[in-house]
């Protein structure tokens, strides 16, 4: 049976049953140092952590937001922190702070007016 159609014919095109003799490259994996991979595992938990503190603070706001949405004081208190958080984190992933962004608690805050007047 020939091996020239199907999936192999696409994914090995130089392999063919004509004895094709060109000279594959040998594949290269990328290496880290100790100190690099020591790195790169550190910024890794630092990354989930940021993300989980983004998180933990975007349930608390949503939780106050829906359970007493009067409460200015502490939407605000979570809310600033929770932007904070969410600078961390794009700091963390090397996206720039761009000019003239809405905060996430603003976003948050029209999320949830948008959804109580939907409820309504």
């Amino acid at each position: 049976m020939s091996t020239r159609h199907g999936p192999q014919a696409r994914a090995h095109p130089i392999d063919d049953s004509r004895g094709s003799t060109a000279v594959k490259k040998p594949t290269t994996t990328m290496r880290y140092s100790r100190a690099e991979y020591a790195k790169v595992l550190a910024l890794q938990d630092e990354v989930a952590r940021a993300d989980g503190d983004y998180q933990r603070l975007r349930g608390a706001y949503l939780e106050i937001a829906e359970s007493d949405p009067s409460n200015e004081v502490g939407l605000a208190m979570i809310g600033a922190d929770m932007d904070r958080a969410h600078s961390r984190l794009q700091a963390l992933i090397g996206l720039p702070r761009l000019p003239y962004t809405h905060e996430p608690s603003a976003v948050m805050r029209r999320e949830m007016q948008r959804q109580s007047d939907e409820k309504h």
